[in-house]
This record gives structure tokens, C-alpha cells and sequence, in this order.
């Protein structure tokens, strides 16, 4: 037991830099590997120096990733340790070419974790995105990471895939892979400077948007904000999310309800001569808000919004199913892997072939919302307003 004790493979904070994201591009048949550090003297509680940025970042290019990070010792004055990795952004150009070559190595190696999320840069580069500095976090990443995870968690346009989740979807029979976009607002070269920091209103920001379609390994195209919704409505992702309709006494005026709980369940009703899936959805919700006038105390008014919000919900579940059958005519939608389950001998005869077989599967869509509460009042004061 005393051999077995210490630490044999310790490494010194000062002897590392601590990565927190990563982004790969690709010029001239060469990867672009950009590594975003932690500047220890600018986050620190106590000696922090606010006249430098809170991160640098460090590029270089190689014919793998690997090459390219061994190469970033030349510039980065300490090795750079991975464990901490936030974020992984994939710029569009290398998503449209293909991305999967670049993945082995932080798949591999023992000092990448799984748990960190993926991004592509919209219409942007990969380094691009990561040398912005940003106002509130301090670290860029960390201000990508907690946007991301909130997003996900209490709208649902987007999705937190972690690289873990992307592998699965890679090498996962029936599904193709999705990946949510990152954005970049103004000139690139502003949001490098400490005076984006310094604004009340920041000239450069990061901002995600929406939901990208992928082929395997290539980005096939952009799904919009209700697409995006009812993605992540038939994949079972919705933790909280609000949904707003015209009010029915008045479709000048709106409502809108909180969802707080929501399960998908994704069928095969029949797959023999004449196949047929359906998704059915169930949520609970809260009233958020009421910019009309209508009498809550009523169940009748209850129902009716209820109805309101089930058109809408499967309004954007068709708007994601039609795109993939339709726009795309790929299965990002996961249908495949229920078949998979369900029906083995069925999908061992179309497996090779299930994107084609699948742009012709009547799919129907059937939703539930059972509303709670009212929340501190009954009915507005907008009511009392026009009395």
C-alpha cells in the first residue's frame, strides 16, 4: 500500500496551460487548430489584472489534429492540458467537407473527456468565434457553456450535444447527427479587442442559432427556429420552454404558457406492407402570461387555450418532420433507431437503404397539454383594466 501512494503523475499548475475550448478548421488540405487558455493572472480573485484579457489563444497548423497541437508548443509557453476542455466549435467550411477525420484523436486520447459540448460556427470560422471576448464570464468558453446548457434547458431551439452524444449519433444506425450553430454579431476583428469587454453594449457578440443537419459527417443545411423546437420535441429534449399564442377573444393580443414538463414517445403503429410511425407528446404547463382580456375561472377558457397550444406544438413537430422528409430526405429525427428496436426484421431489410424508405413513412403526431396553474392570479388585472 505505501508503494501504491503519491502522486506519480501530478502536474503543476504552473507548469500547464489550461485549456477550456478548442475550435478546428481546415486551409489548404491542413487542419487549423485554435486553443483558447486561461490567462491565470486576469482571473484571479485576489492579483487579477483587469488591463489584460481573461483568456489567449494559441492556432497552428498540421496535417492531423495531433500534429497541429504538438506544433502550438513553438508559441504557448506552457503544454496545454485538455481535461478542462468547455467547448469544441467545428467551423462551417470543415463541417461541409466532413469533420469526422478530425474527432479520432480527442476520441482517443485519455486527456480529452467526452462530457465537453460541440458547436459549428455559422457562416464563420472556428478561431473566429473563439478569440471574441465576452462580457459577464470572464472565460470566453464558460460563457459559451452556461449560454448553451440554459438555451437548451428553458427555450429548446437549441441542443447541448456533448462530444459523447455526437459519437453515438455518428455510429449510430438509424440517425443522423444534428449539432446546434454558434454565431458571431458585428466584425470579428472588434470583438478581439478589451474594448468589447469595457461597452455597455458589447459591438461583437456570440449568439446560437438554431439547429445544423448533418449526413453522416457532413452539414447538409440549417433547420429554423420552429424546426429546431420541433426537433427537440420529438427527440424527447424539452425540459422547459414557452409557448405563446394569439389570444382567441382577440388574435391582436397573446398569451403565452410555460411548459414544464414534457415525454415523447416515438411508435411503429405498422411495418408490414404499408408502414406507419407516430409521435405523441405529453406536457404539463403553466399560464406565464396574459396580454388579454378572458375569464381564467372558467375551465371552458382553459380548454380552449390548451387546444391553442397543442396546434402549436404539433405545428412545429410537422414543420421538423416535412424538412426531413421533404427538404433534406434524411432521418435526423431518430425514426431509425426505433424501427431498430422494434422492428429487427424490418430494419435488417432496409437499413442500408432507410433514408429512401423513409421520406415515404406516413408519420402522424398527436399532442397533450394539460395545464397546472394559474400562477399568483386568477384573472389579469387587464380584465379589471376595461371594466
Amino acid at each position: 500500500m505505501l508503494i501504491l501512494t503519491g502522486c506519480w503523475n501530478n502536474r503543476e499548475i504552473e507548469d500547464i496551460g489550461i485549456a477550456v475550448a478548442m475550435g478546428i478548421d481546415k486551409v489548404d488540405n491542413q487542419y487549423v487548430v485554435t486553443v483558447q487558455l486561461v490567462n491565470p493572472s486576469s482571473i484571479s480573485a485576489r492579483t487579477g489584472d483587469s488591463s489584460r484579457a481573461p483568456i489567449v489563444t494559441y492556432q497552428e497548423k498540421g496535417k492531423t489534429i495531433f500534429d497541429a497541437i504538438r506544433r502550438l508548443t513553438k508559441t504557448a509557453p506552457r503544454k496545454t492540458f485538455y481535461p478542462h476542455l468547455k467547448m469544441l466549435v467545428i467551423g462551417e467550411k470543415l463541417a461541409r467537407e466532413g469533420f469526422a477525420n478530425s474527432l479520432d484523436l480527442l476520441a482517443r486520447d485519455p486527456e480529452f473527456r467526452s462530457d465537453f459540448y460541440v458547436v459549428v460556427a455559422k457562416d464563420h470560422r472556428a478561431d473566429q468565434v473563439l478569440n471574441v471576448l465576452v462580457p459577464v464570464e470572464k472565460i470566453a468558453a464558460q460563457n459559451m457553456y452556461s449560454k448553451l446548457k440554459t438555451s437548451a434547458d428553458v427555450f429548446a431551439p437549441t441542443l447541448a450535444l456533448t462530444f459523447g452524444d455526437l459519437l453515438h449519433d455518428l455510429t449510430s444506425p438509424g440517425k443522423q447527427p444534428v449539432v446546434t450553430g454558434i454565431q458571431l454579431t458585428g466584425d470579428p476583428l472588434e470583438g478581439e479587442k478589451m474594448e468589447n469587454l469595457q461597452r455597455v453594449n458589447p459591438k461583437v457578440r456570440l449568439k446560437y442559432t438554431n439547429i445544423a443537419v448533418f449526413k453522416v459527417d457532413k452539414l447538409k443545411g440549417w433547420l429554423n427556429e420552429k424546426e429546431s423546437k420541433g426537433y427537440n420535441y420529438i427527440q424527447n429534449q424539452i425540459k422547459s420552454t414557452i409557448v405563446t399564442v394569439p389570444c382567441f377573444t382577440n388574435k391582436k393580443e397573446n398569451l403565452s404558457v410555460e411548459l414544464i414538463d414534457s415525454d415523447t414517445k416515438l411508435k411503429t403503429n405498422s411495418m408490414n406492407s404499408h408502414p406507419e410511425m407516430s409521435v405523441s407528446v405529453k406536457t404539463d404547463a403553466n399560464i406565464a402570461e396574459v396580454g388579454c382580456s378572458i375569464d381564467l375561472t372558467k375551465q371552458e377558457t382553459i380548454n380552449k387555450i390548451e387546444k391553442l397550444v397543442e396546434k402549436d406544438i404539433n405545428s412545429n413537430i410537422k414543420s421538423a418532420i416535412k424538412t426531413a422528409q421533404q427538404k433534406y430526405k434524411l432521418d435526423f429525427l431518430g425514426f431509425g433507431e426505433v424501427v431498430h428496436r422494434s422492428e429487427p426484421k424490418y430494419w435488417k431489410r432496409v437499413k442500408k437503404d432507410w433514408d429512401k424508405e423513409f421520406v415515404d413513412i406516413p408519420i402522424k403526431s398527436k399532442v397533450h397539454v394539460h395545464i397546472h396553474k394559474l400562477g399568483k392570479r386568477s384573472n389579469s388585472y387587464i380584465n379589471e383594466l376595461k371594466e
